[in-house]
């Protein structure tokens, strides 16, 4: 669809929804919908939606298998069958470029949905969760790329659409001019929660290496985020490092350029590498001749040792010679020593025999004795424990004993006890027979009284005398009975009390009643004399803290305004300061708030707006809250002329402030005093007339106002309010859009008649809705909507009114009423007080009488029942006495019985001591006798183990010797040995040279010391000689070798140096081109980008920046620099550096000046004019249409710049795909192709069937 803006809706999701619902139950009908509509160009666009027939649930799934490359068929374009295109239409289009693309059941999509392609600019508009990202996934995933682009989930398998098992992907591109087009279709199948994919190239099945051919061949170059751009990676472009920029716009210009950027770049790596390579050989052939130079050192070294080594081997045969004639002498005097030993050994082992034989005997004597000590003990032991046994039957005898004695005092402490308790008990009885005597005597008292009582009021009553004497003699009866006359009196007082109770209640309700209305009129008249107040803290409380701030400043400083600025009379502010005291702060209000009262009245400043309008039906409050959102905290100033002043509130209290002609406000003078004719024409105001109110118009806008006519003419310069309207909540429900659009072409034409002028916009409230209807600048048929909510919550208009001083007044009165209501029920209450008292004196006297009658007879009955039980327990007292003795006498036995076995026992106790000490004594006399056998043992044992050390010494010592001289003998036989084998290793002339030796053994030993530290000097080489003459040997073979490899590093660097000529070479002969070719491409692109800049605002400026590590380019940045006014420097793009609608227009028109030089077949921008404002988006929607356009291009873009290296296609048409949510207002889509999704939620059945018809004229 081409040139529309319209908000419009399709029945595919509900159509879907359908599918799904009934695809169980058969087939489905087939629907196709095809949207067309031309603009001023009379180019078309189609979004065809074909609904799939599904197949019966009984069909075989391998034929479906086998034949789903051949389902669609007919949707298919090959080669040579390109009837639906025209030819010449895309000729100018880029090879790569898409001529259609089919989807099924891919993301939010049902389909199949075909998406026909325009060249140009193709806007794909639409709501959010519609499907737009689904288009620019299925072109990755068509073209064989893979999620990686995308930045979303990484499996297939979420890609296809929810429930469906199968899906495919449909792209027709645009290839040479004899190939004409190409399709490339990708069918997904899910099996097992896998995803198989089936790549097809006009319908003949091939392979991903095919795929992957057609992505080189045709520029698609969809991981270059110049060329496509999708919502997830839009912030990835200004995170792109300068290096990277400069390759992605290499590679989105000519994938060549980046090749031969890639080439000279290894080929200045292998010169540097070369270059450091040459340097280590150098260093290392230094080395390598230091290492040989060392090793010709060590040669010598050995040369030196094998003399050394010579010398050695015969003072080693002299020493051995030395060393056995010296041992030999040792062993002859070790032998005489062994001989001396052994003797002494002899004569000392007699006097050891003779101590062994005493220790025997001492021996057998302690072990009788500890036997006959052992047997003694055991016995003492056995009489110990009969001791303890006696001891304890002694003691639990004693036990008893004491049990009898406490129990025989406790017998005596109770006959004790019994005594006190009868004494006690007889006292009691006394005191109780006292108090029943005095209560008889106050009952017969009261008797008497009552008597006399009864007989005074019954003569008072009864005139007859017989009536008197049948008194008397029922007289008795009443005595004996409760008294009835003082129950009938306490009867009537109680009625009498809940009487008055209930008159005393009665009144106070009704002093509650007057008391809560009489506290409401209070709180009423604090809310009444106090509303402005509360208006004004709900006012500040509802806006931003800082406004607050300023307001109140305003206010405080308002006096010191007035004065500077004469804006009241001088003698008018002298009375307000002798009426109000200014000490004391709320006088200071007071006086502050009627100088803002008297500036208002004479239409010199009005304060905050809200203060001075109400709305005549508090029920439309929300809607002129609504119109004053922006202008509710500003202040409307009348003297415009006065510019000090304007100055001081903008910039000292920082208030915004609304001003109006000189002509409005003389001319409103001027009408209220002489009511004489002026030039000025007020402002026209529309009325609602009788078709108006059938159609459902209730009220303009300013009908609902009550404010100064001043306040009023002023609002309507920025609020339209004589022209809006408020329409009943039912009249646009249900109904339809041509039903809509009758009603505001009537509107239209009533408002411009009554006002006599052009009108081409609506504003009406509905409910809790606003309308905006603006008329399009292309058809005037169509209306542009603009659809928002406003909430019903009035948070700033309070102000008073007419009913709310009426109010007040009867308020006054109803309050004086009140308080002598009040003042009368106080004279009652004290009076029903007074009576209240008597009567509960009365009733009161009669109830403690009575009370103290039932008192005194429980008193009386329960004294008589307490001395019933003092004569039981007096008698049970008496009893007990006689049961004691008896206890007595039987202790008493018992404790005699006790005693007599005690005696027993002490008697054996006895006997078992006498025994004891006849043991003792014995067992001492042993214990003597047995330590001093020992104690001559111990002696005997220190002499003994005198002697058997000495002769354990003599042993040792014999065998030391012995040791030693086998020692000695056997280093003897090793010395023969060894000088045998040295003799055989000496020549004849070194053996003869021996007997010329002069030298003693240490002689000797100090010239082989000698020797050793020579040979330490050599530290490097081995002592031994076969290892010495080894290493020597490898010395020789590894000094050649060294100098073998000096002389081959000498050889690799020369090829060396070779290579780094021919890598120079290569540079060269590749560098001059391609970096002729960069530089113009650069100024090409620098000049494009700052023509697109001054387009869009002539205070944008922008510059790219080519900087090169050195001469040969090794390494390339390019900088994207911008500045968004004229006295800005510039500054790199960035994150940190702009906003994010900033660096969304930079990256745009980035791309957009690449795109004459590119090869790519199309471009995709997901979103990338979202962070835009209104007038940069509309601004680049004009530019897009310049660059869809040759002709325009060339007619103001074309450069004046001879480019000799690179040639600029002016004449291809560039294809773009550019997905955004909505689409801006007031634009005209001149030379674009607008693709409007009707997709997603809010869409109803056939809401759309006839609104695309139209006349065949």
């Amino acid at each position: 669809m081409r040139n529309s803006n319209k908000r419009k809706l399709t029945t595919v999701e509900n159509e879907s929804r359908k599918k799904r619902s009934t695809c169980d139950g058969g087939d489905m009908n087939v629907k196709d919908l095809t949207l067309k509509e031309e603009n001023k160009n009379t180019k078309n666009v189609t979004i065809k939606v074909d609904k799939e027939r599904k197949e019966k649930k009984g069909k075989n799934m391998n034929h479906q298998n086998k034949n789903i490359h051949d389902k669609k068929q007919d949707d298919v374009i090959f080669m040579d069958d390109v009837d639906g295109y025209d030819r010449e239409y895309f000729k100018n289009l880029k090879k790569g470029a898409i001529i259609e693309m089919t989807l099924y059941n891919w993301m939010v999509f049902s389909g199949p949905v075909t998406l026909k392609a325009n060249q140009g600019i193709n806007l794909i508009a639409a709501a959010n969760a519609s499907g737009k990202s689904s288009i620019a996934c299925a072109l990755v995933f068509g073209l064989g790329y893979n999620s990686n682009i995308l930045s979303r989930n990484k499996e297939l398998i979420n890609f296809i659409k929810k429930g469906e098992k199968k899906s495919y992907i449909e792209i027709t591109l645009k290839c040479d001019d004899e190939k004409n087009f190409i399709c490339i279709k990708r069918i997904m199948n899910i099996i097992n929660n896998k995803v198989e994919s089936f790549w097809f190239v006009n319908n003949k099945k091939e392979n991903y290496e095919k795929i992957e051919r057609i992505q080189k061949e045709f520029n698609l170059n969809l991981d270059n985020l110049i060329t496509f751009m999708p919502q997830e990676n839009v912030s990835k472009f200004s995170r792109l490092n300068p290096e990277e920029l400069f390759e992605c716009t290499l590679l989105a210009i000519d994938k060549k350029l980046l090749d031969d950027y890639n080439y000279l770049k290894n080929k200045i790596e292998e010169k540097k590498s070369g270059e450091i390579k040459i340097q280590t050989y150098e260093h290392e052939i230094i080395q390598e001749e230091k290492i040989i130079s060392d090793l010709e050192i060590k040669k010598n070294k050995y040369e030196n040792l094998r003399m050394l080594l010579s010398t050695m081997k015969l003072y080693r045969v002299k020493k051995s010679l030395l060393l056995i004639e010296h041992k030999k002498k040792q062993v002859i005097n070790i032998k005489e020593h062994i001989e001396s030993l052994i003797k002494e050994k002899d004569t000392h082992f007699n006097t050891l025999k003779y101590y062994l034989s005493e220790l025997e005997k001492c021996h057998k004597i302690i072990n009788n004795l500890t036997l006959e000590y052992s047997s003694k003990k055991i016995i003492i032991k056995e009489s110990l424990n009969k001791y303890m046994k006696l001891n304890l039957t002694l003691e639990d005898m004693e036990k008893q004993i004491i049990k009898e004695e406490k129990i025989m005092d406790d017998t005596v402490q109770n006959i004790y006890e019994n005594k006190e308790c009868i004494k006690e008990l007889e006292n009691k009885k006394k005191k109780i027979k006292d108090e029943i005597y005095k209560l008889e005597e106050f009952f017969n008292k009261k008797k008497e009284e009552r008597k006399k009582k009864i007989l005074t009021t019954e003569e008072n009553k009864m005139n007859d005398n017989n009536c008197v004497i049948n008194k008397k003699k029922n007289l008795n009866t009443l005595l004996n009975d409760d008294n009835p006359y003082d129950h009938i009196k306490e009867k009537e007082l109680q009625n009498e009390l809940k009487k008055i109770s209930d008159e005393n209640k009665k009144l106070l309700m009704k002093k509650y009643n007057i008391q809560s209305e009489y506290k409401s009129i209070l709180d009423k008249l604090k809310k009444r004399k106090n509303y402005e107040n509360i208006q004004e803290e709900k006012f500040l409380n509802s806006i931003e803290f800082t406004l607050r701030e300023r307001i109140l400043n305003y206010k405080k400083n308002i006096k010191n305004i007035v004065e500077t600025y004469n804006l009241l009379n001088k003698e008018y502010i002298e009375n307000l300061k002798k009426k109000y005291d200014q000490t004391k702060i709320h006088n200071i209000n007071e006086f502050n708030d009627e100088i803002v009262d008297e500036l208002s009245k004479q239409n010199i400043i009005y304060g905050p707006l809200c203060k001075y309008i109400k709305c005549i039906k508090p029920q439309y409050d929300y809607i002129l809250e609504y119109f004053l959102k922006k202008y509710f905290n500003s202040f409307l100033l009348i003297q415009k002329d006065n510019k000090e002043l304007l100055e001081v509130l903008y910039k000292k209290y920082k208030l915004s402030v609304i001003t109006t002609n000189d002509k409005n406000v003389d001319n409103n003078n001027k009408i209220n005093s002489n009511n004489e004719n002026t030039n000025f024409v007020s402002p026209k105001f529309c009325r609602v007339t009788n078709e108006m109110k059938e159609r459902g118009v209730e009220y303009f806008l300013y009908e609902l106002f009550d404010s100064p006519d001043v306040v009023k003419n002023s609002l309507i310069n920025i609020i339209p309010i004589h022209i809006s309207f408020i329409v009943k909540g039912d009249t646009l429900k249900n109904k339809s859009t041509k039903e809509i659009n009758e009603f505001n072409n009537f509107m239209i034409k009533e408002i411009s008649k009554q006002l006599n002028e052009d009108v081409r916009s609506l504003f009406y409230f509905c409910e809790d809705n606003i309308h905006r209807y603006r008329i399009s600048t292309y058809d005037k048929n169509i209306f542009i909507e603009n659809f928002s909510h406003i909430e019903k919550k009035c948070k700033i208009l309070y102000c008073m009114n007419k009913d709310v001083k009426k109010d007040i007044v009867n308020l006054m009165e109803r309050k004086e009423k009140c308080e002598k209501e009040l003042e009368d029920l106080q004279i009652k209450f004290s009076e029903f007080e007074k009576m209240k008292k008597e009567k509960n004196d009365e009733y009161n006297k009669i109830i403690l009488e009575r009370n103290e009658m039932n008192i005194k007879k429980k008193k009386y009955t329960l004294l008589k029942n307490e001395l019933i039980n003092i004569d039981e327990n007096l008698n049970k007292y008496m009893k007990g006495e006689d049961i004691i003795e008896e206890k007595k006498n039987m202790i008493l036995k018992n404790i005699n019985l006790i005693n007599k076995k005690k005696i027993d026992i002490c008697e054996e106790y006895f006997h078992i001591l006498k025994e004891h000490s006849i043991y003792d004594k014995e067992l001492f006399f042993m214990y003597h006798k047995l330590n001093q056998w020992k104690k001559y043992l111990s002696i005997i044992k220190n002499e003994n183990i005198e002697n058997e050390e000495k002769h354990e010494n003599l042993k040792n010592s014999i065998e030391l010797e012995k040791n030693k001289l086998n020692s000695y003998i056997y280093d003897i036989n090793e010395l023969e040995g060894l000088l045998k084998i040295q003799k055989n290793e000496l020549n004849d002339e070194e053996i003869n040279t021996l007997d010329s030796i002069p030298f003693n053994l240490e002689q000797v030993e100090n010239k082989l010391k000698e020797c050793i530290i020579q040979e330490k000097i050599y530290n490097n080489l081995d002592n031994n000689n076969n290892k010495s003459e080894e290493k020597y040997n490898i010395l020789l073979l590894s000094i050649e070798r060294h100098k073998q490899n000096v002389q081959n590093k000498k050889k690799e660097i020369s090829n060396l140096k070779l290579n780094i000529l021919e890598n120079e070479k290569q540079i060269q002969f590749i560098l001059p081109q391609w970096s002729n070719q960069i530089n113009e491409y650069i100024i090409f692109l620098n000049y494009n980008f700052e023509k697109f800049m001054n387009f869009i605002n002539p205070e944008f400026y922008g510059k790219i920046d080519l900087i090169k590590k050195n001469d040969i380019y090794e390494k390339c940045e390019l900088y994207i620099k911008v500045k968004f006014k004229k006295n800005a420097p510039f500054l790199l793009l960035s994150i940190s550096h702009q906003s994010g609608g900033e660096r969304s227009l930079t990256t745009m028109l980035y791309i957009l000046s690449i795109q004459k030089l590119t090869k790519n077949g199309f471009y995709v921008l997901d979103e990338l004019n979202q962070g835009l404002d209104h007038v940069n988006e509309q601004k680049i929607f004009q530019l897009l249409s310049c660059l869809s356009n040759p002709n325009m291009y060339k007619q103001y873009f074309l450069h004046n710049y001879n480019y000799k290296y690179i040639n600029i296609d002016y004449y291809s048409i560039p294809q773009y795909f550019i997905l955004t949510p909505q689409i801006i207002r007031n634009i005209v889509f001149k030379d674009i192709t607008v693709h409007y999704l009707f997709n997603g939620f809010g869409v109803i059945d056939k809401q759309f069937e006839n609104f695309y018809k139209k006349n065949t004229t």
